[in-house]
């Protein structure tokens, strides 16, 4: 491909040889044939390059020393050549229609960094959730006051904004009705993980002045980044799926046991520190919002004390473990939030204080999901 392409897709992968041509394929499929595909083999073990071959010059094939999924997209993202950049994981998809209603949005919309939409969840065995944002992103849309209407400064329905993309009127015939949003989100973001990141297609640009991802945030290196991102610019979101999000249990994080458990924990303390910087890297940002950043760090610090609890007694150095989780739970009580019922927790005997922080869990899931019942099922969407 000569010239500049409107959208560079890049995948990273990492050994996951069974699963990259799917992704490699609805990238293929796209009704928006001005696009470049660039597959970043992040040092794997299994033959990447085998798999990639077939394609031809429709992708082009990087090999980097393995350093982590920043580190891949960073790589492809430098050898890009679209006007618009968007990151696809390897062992996902997205919709035909994807890259031509995202880049028509952001044609329509010059003040917008990057689009971002909704997303579909679905397994191998017969899951698929057409509409699943709010579903993956559960702890922030449980709260009343987390709806579109109010995250976004305005909206209009996708019709009125550009030409809905014929495959996606045969996809959903009231597609049209949908509706597009667009504002700064940096103040909701910070506190609510609200949008999805693997549904953004941004400018190139705006990438540009972003810098790179940072590799040493292993988990959540594209919060940090589109922190950086939502904090200067306003950004635009439409309410229909454009990628599809596969559960499968080699995901880097899911698992269970004590490796799951351990995962939980490093996932937990990283989004803590990544939350906690930039909430604090503008002294007069955070006077302003004192109130509701101080209570979201203290949930982040009892959310990393949980799975700190949680370790099981055979774990490495299961008492700094146990003192770490304590020194969580007093800083949430610092920030004017304590939690009484899980520092008395702490000091039980490890199998009493798994009994009880399980237990404690499980009230407080009841309870959010009793207020999802009971949330106007509409206003979400208002």
């Amino acid at each position: 491909m000569s010239g500049e392409p409107a959208v560079s897709v890049v995948i990273p992968v990492f050994n996951r040889a069974a699963l990259l041509p799917e992704a490699i394929d609805s990238v293929v499929a796209q009704t928006l044939p001005d696009h470049e595909i660039i597959v970043v083999d992040d040092g794997s073990t299994d033959d990447i390059a085998a798999i990639v071959r077939p394609y031809g010059d429709r992708v082009r094939y990087l090999r980097t020393t393995h350093g982590g999924v920043a580190h891949a997209r960073n790589v492809g993202v430098g050898a890009a050549r679209g006007r618009y950049l968007t990151c696809l994981d390897s062992d996902d998809r997205l919709y035909p229609y994807a890259l031509e209603l995202q880049v028509r949005l952001l044609d329509r919309y010059p003040e917008a960094a990057f689009v971002c939409a909704e997303m579909s969840g679905f397994d191998d065995h017969g899951f698929f959730e057409r509409y699943h944002l709010q579903q993956y992103h559960q702890s922030a849309y449980r709260h009343r006051d987390i709806t579109y209407a109010r995250i976004f400064a305005r909206s209009l329905p996708l019709a009125d904004a550009v030409p809905v993309p014929e495959r996606l009127r045969l996809d959903d015939p009231h597609a049209g009705a949908r509706r597009v949003h667009l504002g700064n989100v940096f103040d909701t973001y910070l506190l609510h993980l609200v949008i999805s990141q693997n549904t953004v297609v941004m400018r190139r640009e705006v990438a540009l002045e972003a810098g790179l991802r940072n590799p040493r945030v292993r988990h959540w290196q594209e919060v940090d980044y589109l922190f950086r991102i939502t904090r200067r610019h306003p950004i635009c979101f439409v309410d229909v799926p454009t990628y599809q999000l596969r559960y499968h249990d080699a995901q880097e994080s899911g698992g269970s046991g004590a490796a799951g458990t351990f995962r939980w924990m490093r996932k937990q303390q990283i989004l803590l520190r990544v939350v906690r910087r930039h909430a604090l890297a503008d002294a007069d940002y955070y006077r302003a919002h004192r109130p509701a950043i101080d209570h979201q760090l203290a949930h982040l610090h009892r959310a990393a004390a949980v799975p700190m609890l949680l370790q099981p007694p055979r774990a490495s150095a299961p008492r700094r473990y146990r003192r770490c989780a304590v020194g969580h739970l007093r800083r949430a009580a610092a920030y004017g939030h304590p939690s009484r019922l899980l520092e008395l927790a702490a000091l039980m005997p490890s199998p009493l204080r798994h009994v009880a922080v399980r237990s404690l869990q499980s009230l407080r899931q009841w309870r959010w999901t009793a207020q999802a019942w009971l949330r106007p099922r509409q206003a979400v969407f208002a």
